[in-house]
């Protein structure tokens, strides 16, 4: 019974780890061939991991629902400035800065 229980857990550690990943790289994929492109505001919130430098949050707006990111920005005096975003239409929490991409790599008609 303990090594059923022992197993079972092992998989879904793994299942979920597998489906992160898995997310990430879709996720990507997904947003440089179909994105579409918002201006998001740079919020008083920070993102902070462990010593890494902290980086401003940003927001922006779908269909009257609020969505926020991590706008890679350590500039934290940019609070109230905009920048552009891509989404995904289908799951707007699927989200990264314009600036997170190579130029050129991604479909997305931002006006920068």
């Amino acid at each position: 019974m303990m090594k059923r229980a022992k197993a079972i857990i092992f998989w879904v550690i793994m299942i979920v780890g597998v489906f992160i990943l898995l997310r990430a790289f879709i996720g990507d994929y997904m947003l440089k061939k179909n994105g579409v492109c918002a201006k998001a505001i740079l919020i008083n919130e920070q993102n902070r991991v462990r010593s890494q430098k902290a980086t401003l949050l940003y927001e922006f707006n779908v269909n009257g629902k609020y969505y926020k990111g991590n706008s890679l920005e350590e500039n934290l005096t940019r609070v109230g400035d905009s920048i552009y975003v891509v989404y995904l239409e289908s799951f707007p929490s699927i989200n990264k800065p314009l600036k997170y991409f190579e130029v050129g790599k991604i479909k997305c008609n931002c006006n920068k």
